[in-house]
């Protein structure tokens, strides 16, 4: 299955988090947003299966406000996102998948002063039926224990990502 969409995003009287105070919010006056994604999924055998979609975006102010400066770019808007993820069976009741993320660098706040490196994690899964209608799942989300900045609110607030996480799950009556 292939999917694509291509747009133009266009905002008035939008607001950002103060780039020095992330307890105020500013005027940012209006901003447009074009872009495009493609994404693919698929079964390459009865056991493999892929998915995975690539974005891109230009995300500006187009406006001038005391706060923002026409032509900067949107906080926390990456130009470039890209996602696989495989998942195979080995016959019935086990499975496992690998996936990698990448996010393009982007700026902290509308002032465009601080960047949030680019990066690219790994995620994997195994998955074990155990009835017809019983599924253990064990997800480990940033194999490589890998830091990276996912978001922020200004300059001065950034959060990073989660190291590595194990996630746990028991579902039933799928």
């Amino acid at each position: 299955m292939l999917s694509s969409a291509v747009y133009r995003l266009d905002r008035t009287n939008t607001t950002a988090p103060d780039p020095a105070d992330p307890a105020k919010t500013i005027q940012t006056g209006s901003q447009r947003t074009t872009g495009f994604e493609l994404g693919a999924s698929g079964t390459i055998s009865n056991a493999w299966k892929i998915a995975g979609g690539y974005g891109y975006q230009d995300a500006l102010i187009t406006s001038r406000t005391s706060a923002a400066l026409a032509r900067a770019k949107v906080a926390l808007v990456p130009r470039h996102t890209l996602s696989l993820w495989n998942k195979y069976r080995f016959g019935r009741a086990v499975g496992v998948g690998v996936g990698v993320i990448h996010q393009a660098r982007m700026f902290a706040a509308i002032d465009n002063t601080v960047t949030l490196p680019s990066f690219v994690r790994f995620d994997a899964a195994a998955y074990l039926t155990l009835s017809r209608s019983v599924r253990a799942q064990l997800n480990v989300e940033n194999l490589f224990d890998r830091t990276y900045y996912l978001t922020s609110s200004g300059n001065n607030n950034i959060s990073p990502g989660s190291p590595r996480a194990f996630r746990v799950a028991l579902m039933t009556g799928f």
